[in-house]
């Protein structure tokens, strides 16, 4: 006899979900917040220089 499958939403679970016991550090979740803000920021500042910059070239 042929095993059968489970459908595509019914299968374990479980590999679907991070592994719980493997927690990111505080460390780790502050520098990924300040590094965002700090790309951020950076991209700002140099769109509005391209921006201005752009403006002198007209």
């Amino acid at each position: 006899m042929m095993p059968e499958q489970p459908a595509p939403g019914e299968q374990k679970p479980e590999k679907n979900k991070k592994n719980p016991s493997k927690k990111e550090s505080k460390f780790m979740s502050g520098l990924k917040k300040v590094g965002f803000n700090v790309w951020l920021a950076v991209m700002i500042i140099g769109g509005a220089l391209a921006f201005i910059t752009a403006l002198f070239l007209v």
